[in-house]
């Protein structure tokens, strides 16, 4: 810590717009690419490309080789039938995700040059001083400093709803909210380095659990599947 940075909370001067410049430069920002769900592409590539659809799709073929035309059409239609409204469920809650991304955009409070500024999040640096007051959220990893005295919400991180007192040299991290008191903190973690954005990352994360109904229809279908086959 610089000595601008250091003194009664009300003396902190905080970083220069010289020194925000250079950390940005060397790659030391928050700035970390929103992704609120998964891209268009992999949409269509996990609801076009499965093991069921190749297998009917397949037996269509198989039926327009062997003149059944009208057979051959209805397996097509009603398969595609039902990938189109697949995909068309799934582009429809990308979309709300993505709108609901945008809307939720906190701000933070930074002290530079000895004044308070409105940033966005993804225009703090590694070593900023922020402010907190009571409903302000903390959006990047750090550490109390001066002499302000907080309480803290953690429960998004922990599951725990009691309030956390924060002091002078205390940690305090991204994901959690003031619920009282007002003090400054140092950004120590920024970007893909936070507790939050860690969690966001593996909540994120899209995996196909399929519930024990799915997997016994999933054996009933590939059963049906060899009794065609042979037929």
């Amino acid at each position: 810590m610089s000595d601008t940075e250091t003194g009664q909370a009300g003396e902190l001067q905080g970083l220069s717009d010289r020194e925000v410049m250079a950390r940005r430069a060397e790659g030391k920002g928050n700035n970390i690419p929103r992704s609120s769900s998964r891209p268009y592409r992999q949409i269509f590539n996990e609801n076009l490309f499965t093991f069921i659809n190749a297998a009917f799709f397949t037996i269509s073929l198989v039926m327009f080789l062997l003149g059944r035309v009208g057979d051959g059409i209805l397996v097509a239609v009603v398969i595609f039938g039902g990938v189109l409204v697949n995909i068309g469920q799934e582009i429809w809650a990308k979309r709300k995700l993505d709108e609901i991304a945008l809307l939720y955009r906190p701000k933070a409070i930074v002290i530079r040059e000895g004044k308070e500024q409105n940033v966005d999040p993804s225009e703090i640096v590694l070593g900023d001083l922020l402010v907190l007051r009571p409903g302000d959220q903390i959006v990047v990893d750090g550490a109390i400093i001066g002499d302000g005295k907080i309480e803290v919400d953690e429960s998004l991180l922990t599951g725990e709803s009691d309030s956390i007192p924060k002091m002078v040299g205390v940690p305090v991290y991204s994901g959690s909210f003031c619920v009282s008191g007002t003090a400054c903190y140092q950004a120590e973690k920024v970007g893909t380095d936070t507790v939050a954005h860690k969690l966001m990352t593996g909540a994120r994360a899209f995996r196909q659990v399929l519930t024990p109904v799915q997997h016994e229809i999933n054996v009933v279908i590939r059963v049906f599947l060899l009794i065609a086959c042979f037929l």
